[in-house]
């Protein structure tokens, strides 16, 4: 839940198998069939029967008392079977004995949990014990029994309309639904198959409108939804407007974990996150994704952009509440949210007085407990309502959602709230080493720094990161470079800035730069700075960060000899290459930084050795040379005979060495957004040497490679292969071909000189020096 969110479980062959039979046996239950008195083995041939007429026993409430009570006492089921049995009575007809039914369930649900089939309760037992327990009770109708339940107070409405009534009511509910939880966690194919009718669906949202049974319905909810085929319409939940507008802040913030599942892509394979298998999923789908539709309907409920930014900067002071509440509220985490580490944060708080003192800094300290414990929940609501705010302001939605984020001031209250909460929860030793990311306070820095990506990505209201004092600083720069002004700074509004002198983004400098170089939020880090400088170059943006002293705090990270993260590595590279593009003065600092062979060698070797990681620095760089020599024509002396690495990559040598790596390391069945770029910087480095007239000498070095590597046709088939994805992924696609206007933009080449390089060399012309079907020996040449 907090260090990211839920995938959908791989089950184990043992979970997959349709069980045996219309009941659904287990095997070892089967097996045990032929031990059992002869007069109860027919019970196999009614199974028989009802797969081949439809009548007989279809459902295992059907079975006798004297085969159940023998099955339990052969597979030592601890009355499991029973006790369902005794349930399904109250199935049937509008009769309920309330108390009867709630001890039934509560002996289930000791089965279910805890110690309910150790032979020695000392010990604690596995996983896979646990999902063949649970499928027991599901093949002795457990689950349907429980269902059934659940929902019959909407099938047989009481005539007794008393609040004493209700509670008996909501309290047998609430048991169903703990029970229905255990099971689905269990064994999440249990999940999948009762979620397929939506009846049950629904009536859980009905439920989430009454106080007592919300967080439960929620929580079993989320087990079903996150494991389901297909992704839930919103549209089609009864009421759901009038529902979600009903929600107090509290239930919001909880019902920010249900409505996640429904707005972002299901969980994907491997396979599946391949831009192949994407490309070819869009052209088989017809009508708008329903993740799309979802956020649509969300966006335009009424204030529910503005609610989630207010508790996504709501202070701890801003909400009292009971102590007798919180505890409650927790009990009722502490029973849904059991597999979470976020009591065990909370519980390691209220243990160690020192902890909690040293986290509220507060001299007061009979308080300190009760104000830890509103902390911990505060982080844990935080957490799932940024999550939401993520996902939409990177959806169809996005320009509306920018627009009320920045209305409701949502980066000012952030900035206000930065230091005192969202990086100062640091309280919690990592559970699980260095980089665990699976605390509520770890989990809370990282959907925060997401976001702040998210809000600055190629979008003018970037600049609500900085204060007012900062924005006038970016105004001296400008008027020193001579530069025009920039709309989104000239007519922002300076009321929706960051108060104080430092604004978020400075703040976020500031706290990147005190973290190790191993820190695992430091790739979030990097990104929400290097999201800031994305789009056209800007100059005064640049020097300003440079100011910071950012370009040498990355550097140091990158030559850094402990740091061989990936991820670390790649987004160091990727600000770095944003901070240098088209900057002269970012050169010079880099040139006085390498002041040694030591560290140039050691730099040049990290972008060598990690080159799925850095090809964007090196697409930069290779920008940067050509705008030196062709446009600042003033600064060519320098890129040509000064700077050491531009010298290195503007040397045709290096260039077709990278050249034939980045086209080596991908191919068309392998391509992710992770790793495309690699050929778009291919194609820079290219359509650079058509410019000049030199395409057919890096074709022709394209061609030698594959000779020494006795490999012939293989690199350029794959080249070429890669140029007819790159034709149809991109100009053929509406959403990549938007994508790929900020690559031409962020380049400054244009759009039809990237279309005309592409299409000359994936070409047929085998007499077109410039194509490179000229290359491939006749034999080798495959179709496209």
């Amino acid at each position: 839940m907090f260090g990211g969110r839920k995938t959908t479980p791989t089950f184990s062959r043992h979970q997959r198998r349709r069980r045996a039979g219309t009941l659904g046996f287990p095997e070892g239950a089967c097996a045990r069939l032929k031990y059992l008195p002869e007069g109860h083995q027919n019970v196999v041939r009614q199974v028989e029967l009802a797969k081949c007429t439809g009548r007989g026993l279809t459902r295992a409430i059907q079975l006798s008392a004297a085969f159940v009570e023998a099955v339990n006492t052969q597979q030592k089921l601890k009355d499991l079977p029973q006790i369902v049995r005794k349930l399904s009575q109250f199935t049937i007809g509008p009769w309920m004995d309330y108390h009867t039914i709630c001890r039934l369930l509560k002996e289930l649900r000791e089965l279910l949990t805890a110690h309910g089939f150790e032979d020695n309760p000392g010990v604690r037992w596995s996983n896979t014990t646990r999902a063949f327990n649970t499928e027991v009770f599901d093949v002795f109708d457990g689950s349907q029994v429980v269902i059934e339940l659940l929902m019959k107070p909407m099938l047989y409405p009481s005539e007794d309309k008393s609040a004493r009534e209700q509670e008996k009511v909501q309290r047998m509910q609430n048991l169903c639904l703990e029970i229905l939880h255990h099971v689905f966690a269990n064994v999440g194919i249990i999940a999948q198959e009762r979620g397929e009718p939506l009846d049950l669906v629904h009536y859980l949202f009905s439920l989430m409108a009454q106080q007592r049974t919300f967080l439960n319905a929620a929580t079993v909810l989320e087990d079903m939804l996150q494991v389901k085929k297909d992704m839930i319409r919103l549209e089609n939940i009864p009421n759901f407007p009038e529902l979600v507008n009903k929600f107090n802040q509290q239930q919001l913030a909880n019902f920010c974990r249900v409505v996640s599942v429904a707005m972002s892509e299901l969980s994907e394979s491997e396979d599946q996150l391949t831009l192949l298998y994407q490309d070819e999923a869009a052209k088989r789908l017809s009508t708008v994704p329903i993740p799309d539709c979802n956020q649509e309907i969300l966006v335009a409920l009424p204030d529910f952009i503005q609610r989630l930014v207010d508790l996504a900067c709501r202070k701890l002071d801003e909400e009292q509440v009971s102590l007798p509440s919180m505890m409650n509220e927790l009990e009722s985490w502490m029973t849904w949210m059991d597999s979470s580490l976020a009591f065990d944060a909370l519980f390691e708080i209220l243990e160690n007085q020192d902890l909690a003192y040293e986290f509220l800094d507060d001299p007061f300290g009979p308080i300190q407990v009760p104000m830890a414990m509103k902390a911990m929940r505060e982080i844990m609501y935080k957490v799932e309502v940024l999550y939401v705010l993520c996902i939409l302001i990177t959806g169809k939605q996005r320009n509306k959602v920018q627009e009320l984020m920045a209305k409701y001031k949502l980066i000012p209250r952030l900035n206000e709230l930065y230091e005192d909460l969202i990086w100062k929860c640091n309280i919690r030793r990592r559970v699980h080493g260095e980089a665990c990311e699976c605390s509520p306070e770890i989990a809370l820095k990282i959907q925060f720094l997401r976001l702040s990506h998210s809000f600055c990505d190629h979008h003018g209201n970037k600049y609500l990161m900085m204060s007012e004092s900062e924005l006038n600083e970016l105004g001296r720069i400008r008027a020193q470079a001579e530069l025009p002004a920039v709309p989104e700074v000239s007519d922002i509004d300076r009321e929706l800035v960051c108060k104080g002198e430092k604004g978020l983004l400075s703040k976020i400098i500031q706290t990147m730069k005190t973290e190790k170089p191993t820190s695992p939020f430091r790739f979030w880090l990097c990104r929400a700075v290097e999201s800031f400088l994305r789009g056209v170059t800007c100059f005064v943006d640049q020097i300003w960060l440079l100011r910071r002293g950012l370009l040498e705090h990355v550097l140091s990270v990158i030559i850094d000899p402990d740091c061989d993260n990936k991820e670390i590595l790649q987004s160091s590279f990727d600000l770095l290459g944003e901070l240098m593009k088209f900057n002269y003065n970012s050169f010079k600092r880099f040139s006085r930084y390498m002041d040694t062979e030591e560290k140039f060698q050691r730099f040049l070797k990290q972008v060598s050795s990690h080159l799925v990681d850095s090809n964007m620095f090196i697409r930069s760089v290779v920008l940067s040379q050509e705008h030196f020599v062709t446009k600042q024509t003033e600064y060519s002396e320098f890129a040509t005979t000064q700077c050491r690495l531009l010298i290195h990559v503007g040397e045709p040598k290096n260039r077709t060495k990278f050249l034939c790596s980045l086209i080596n390391i991908i191919q068309v069945s392998t391509l992710t957004q992770e790793n495309v770029s690699c050929l778009n910087t291919a194609l820079v480095i290219l359509m650079f040497a058509r410019r000049c007239g030199s395409l057919p000498l890096y074709l022709q070095s394209l061609r030698e490679e594959e000779m020494r590597g006795y490999h012939p046709g293989f690199l350029l088939n794959n080249f070429r292969s890669l140029l007819r994805f790159w034709e149809s992924h991109y100009l053929r696609n509406d959403k990549e071909c938007c994508a790929l206007e900020k690559v031409v933009k962020s380049s400054g080449i244009s759009l039809d000189y990237w279309r005309e390089t592409t299409l000359t060399m994936r070409g047929s012309d085998r007499t077109n020096v410039e194509s490179i079907v000229h290359y491939i020996d006749e034999p080798y040449v495959e179709e496209l």
